[in-house]
């Protein structure tokens, strides 16, 4: 809250001036007043001194006239700077030093003037007043007088000009004015000076302050303008250190936490006290691209899930009710990404609620369909050779006379059936193997040609009337490779080429040609071709196209995994194009082995 108060500054001049007319006004009124007073003391007390002179001067002069009177009292008040008049008891003047003879007749009569009444009473008269005839302020004494010689009795009267104390006093004032005058500009400087540098040390004190706020903690305060405010600049100083530690600290935690929790694995979206979203980590972000823009929005919104949104309520509603317990719920995203949702309610911030950790259990839940598929397809592969061995073992069991050409033929099917388990479970501990790295290859120069030569041979016994055309020849460059194990590629890669291609007009080509540092080779035929949607699912372990689950062909289902696993193994890969573009039919499998020289011999 902002309020309207009097800067430091006037404070200070109010205050300063206060104590200054304290300090001199009061002694210079006291001093006016009382050398008013004593100037005007000294002067009635003078003016009775000068008229008992000369009241004397008369009382004991010897004067032949008037004449005489008139020119004594003049040479005495011009000697005494006064004016004296004598005036009788009907109030007459009889002469007057401050006028000539002629005009003394044409005087008023004084008989009502306050000092003439205050004589004839018997009193020394005073009075201070204006005088129209010499044009001046004066001081008037008069006195009672007995008769003299030639003088009659009446009063004397001397009057004393005030224009000369007037004008002392006056310079005198008019020093002390400037004295004072001075004085005051004087100490209302130094107060502006100290007040300025009490100014701008506070203001360096509200400049740092406004810093510290604005996040810029460097400045500090580097004068104190007195030793009173030492104590505060240092007790600053000090706390804008130590704000500036507390801040490092923060910053580097806040930091470390950035980097701890954009180092995870797993997302992390907070949400605040309503379940809106306020931030999360960088696998938030790649989980959902554009998270940024949701801050201050439902998780419905962004996710779309309404399990989510639900899960995010309950646990908010159950830390309202001081319950901290963790909320759980999988929710699976657009590309079949699954995610196992954790929910931590917040303790001790109000405006924090809740913290969403998103585990990804894609690979978790792939893998779990993998064993379920494996454990379907191995129950789908073995039930069938069992079944016949089983079926043909009952019926020998029940055979009461045995037929030897029967009883043979019986056998060799069980026989072969027990060979095509026994051959699954080879495949399958080698599969394991390959898939686990227990079984290394050794690499060595291969030529191509040769490994095809001995696929082929040992395929031969499956062969129809099949049209084999190979490319590859002594020009081919030989490759780094185990030998056994690329002639299985090859074999496995013909034997399910012979499976498939048209009894009449099969047809299987193998060509190949140098890449860079690798040797490609194609492997085709003119069979039915791999529907799209199956292609990247057949080097699965136990995946075959549906067409051909329940046909007559034969195989493991193993083959082409198995060919996955070695090429991988060797440096290499095995992919599958179908149709053949040049031809519009069958199947086309690619292999791509390192060049032999590319690779150091192990």
């Amino acid at each position: 809250m902002t309020t309207t108060t009097i800067s430091l500054r006037l404070r200070l001049f109010l205050a300063f001036g206060v104590i200054l007319f304290l300090a001199l006004g009061v002694p210079a009124y006291y001093l006016h007043q009382n050398l008013g007073q004593t100037s005007e003391r000294e002067a009635r007390d003078s003016a009775r001194r000068d008229l008992r002179s000369v009241e004397w001067m008369l009382s004991h002069g010897s004067f032949g006239s008037f004449a005489e009177v008139n020119d004594a009292l003049r040479d005495l008040a011009a000697r005494m700077d006064i004016r004296v008049t004598f005036i009788d008891l009907e109030g007459r003047v009889l002469t007057d030093s401050g006028v000539t003879a002629e005009r003394v007749e044409r005087l008023e009569n004084h008989l009502g003037r306050p000092e003439v009444t205050q004589a004839l009473a018997g009193e020394i008269g005073l009075s201070l007043r204006y005088s129209d005839t010499v044009d001046q302020e004066l001081l008037y004494a008069a006195m009672r007088t007995p008769a003299s010689g030639i003088m009659p009795e009446g009063v004397v009267r001397i009057a004393r000009p005030q224009s000369q104390i007037r004008k002392t006093l006056d310079r005198l004032y008019g020093r002390t004015g400037w004295v004072y005058g001075f004085s005051v500009i004087l100490a209302f400087g130094l107060v502006s000076l100290t007040s300025r540098q009490i100014g701008r040390a506070i203001a360096s004190v509200a400049q740092a302050a406004a810093d510290i706020g604005q996040g810029e903690p460097g400045k500090r305060i580097r004068f104190s303008p007195s030793t009173e405010l030492t104590p505060l600049v240092q007790a600053f100083n000090n706390m804008v250190e130590r704000i500036e530690s507390n801040m490092q600290t923060i910053v580097k935690q806040k930091m470390e936490s950035e980097a701890v929790l954009n180092g995870m694995k797993a997302g992390l979206i907070v949400l605040d006290g309503h379940g809106r979203i306020l931030r999360g980590n960088y696998a938030a972000q790649e989980i959902f691209p554009g998270l940024s823009t949701f801050a201050g929005r439902k998780p419905m919104e962004l996710s779309l899930l309404q399990d989510l949104q639900d899960a995010c309520d309950a646990a908010l509603q159950k830390r309202r009710e001081g319950d901290f317990s963790q909320v759980g719920v999988v929710v699976s995203l657009a590309g079949g990404r699954s995610f196992d949702v954790s929910i931590v309610p917040i303790k001790g911030d109000a405006e924090l609620g809740v913290i969403m950790v998103f585990h990804d259990i894609t690979e978790i839940k792939r893998v779990e369909q993998i064993r379920r598929d494996f454990v379907a397809n191995v129950s789908h592969e073995l039930r069938t050779p069992l079944t016949s061995i089983k079926g043909y073992a009952e019926t020998l069991v029940g055979i009461e006379k045995y037929d030897p050409e029967q009883t043979r033929s019986f056998l060799e099917v069980i026989l072969r059936n027990a060979n095509h388990m026994n051959t699954m479970l080879d495949e399958l501990l080698q599969l394991s193997r390959l898939e686990h790295g227990k079984q290394r290859p050794d690499l060595v120069t291969v030529e191509p040609a040769s490994a095809l030569y001995s696929a082929w041979k040992s395929c031969h016994p499956l062969s129809k009337d099949i049209e084999f055309v190979s490319e590859l020849g002594a020009s081919t460059p030989p490759v780094r490779a185990n030998f056994e194990q690329l002639v299985q590629v090859f074999r496995n890669v013909l034997e399910n080429a012979v499976k498939y291609v048209p009894d009449e007009t099969a047809v299987i080509r193998v060509h190949g040609h140098a890449s860079g540092r690798e040797l490609v080779v194609f492997i085709e035929d003119n069979g039915p071709g791999i529907p799209v949607e199956d292609q990247a699912r057949i080097f699965e372990r136990f995946y075959r196209v549906e067409k051909d689950r329940n046909s007559s062909i034969g195989g493991t289902g193993l083959g082409l995994a198995i060919c996955r696993h070695i090429m991988a193994n060797h440096g290499g890969r095995i992919t599958v194009q179908s149709p053949v573009p040049e031809t519009g039919i069958g199947s086309r499998f690619i292999i791509t082995l390192p060049l032999a020289g590319q690779i150091p011999e192990e």
